[in-house]
């Protein structure tokens, strides 16, 4: 190779570098690297039969019920609701909170996704939940009749702690986040708004024998959510202020 040569490949690297750094970091999917990622769920990918393929974690996938359909709006999004419309899984995500396989400091829970409610809640409905009636109350994030987002944990399958959210707009797409640190707190976000709970919080989640449901509630048909849904993630973390709104924000419909 001649210097010439040699120097202008040189010339040419840095912006060639530069613009497959771009295009590489854009290409990156958040949510895989996520701390203690149990399943995700970008709904785009679908099986035969209509299931959702989870990715990372654990593996489940989400048994469709009803039609769920899917839609672009540049991204990839399951239809929920029209009474019989959800996702469930029977394989684990049974998270205690306590997980050894994660670092003490970061223990907890964290689920979530985007969500675009279509209709205004007659009961409450489900978000994302291993929840049913006490004695096996477990996890759960759902809209309530007011349009309020709640989370909620049960340690012994029938008390909760429990925390409320303003209310959501409906009609358009919130990231919805529901966060539970041992014996600490139990936070939800609503997009960057962020309501927190520090009283009588449990020292670990009851694992509830109800499937892992996203758009139904306590294994309530009449409590289907009217809803579309893209990146549902659960993590057997307590992420981070910080990396939730890192992740909100790299994720924006």
């Amino acid at each position: 190779m001649s210097a010439d040569t040699a120097f202008e490949l040189g010339r040419l690297y840095e912006p060639i570098k530069r613009i497959a750094d771009t295009l590489s970091a854009s290409q990156q999917d958040i949510f895989i690297r996520l701390p203690g990622l149990m399943a995700y769920f970008p709904m785009g990918i679908r099986f035969a039969n209509g299931s959702v393929v989870g990715h990372s974690g654990a593996g489940a996938s989400l048994v469709q019920t009803g039609v769920c359909p899917v839609g672009y709006d540049g991204n990839s999004f399951a239809g929920l609701g029209n009474g019989t419309n959800y996702l469930y899984t029977s394989s684990g995500l049974g998270i205690t909170g306590l997980e050894t396989f994660i670092e003490p400091a970061l223990r907890g829970l964290t689920i979530g996704g985007w969500f675009k409610v279509e209709t205004m809640p007659i009961n409450g409905d489900g978000v994302i939940s291993k929840d049913a009636a006490a004695p096996n109350a477990g996890y759960a994030l759902a809209i309530r009749q007011n349009g309020e987002t709640q989370f909620y944990i049960s340690q012994n399958g029938t008390a909760l702690s429990l925390v409320m959210s303003s209310s959501a707009t409906i009609g358009e797409w919130h990231f919805l986040v529901g966060r539970f640190t041992p014996s600490t707190e139990v936070a939800v976000f609503v997009d960057a708004v962020k309501t927190v709970n520090t009283t009588s919080i449990g020292a670990s989640i009851n694992v509830s024998s109800q499937n892992f449901e996203v758009g139904r509630y306590i294994n309530d048909n009449t409590r289907i959510l009217h809803s579309e849904t893209r990146d549902v993630f659960v993590c057997a973390a307590a992420l981070s202020d910080e990396l939730i709104e890192q992740t909100r924000a790299a994720s924006s419909p």
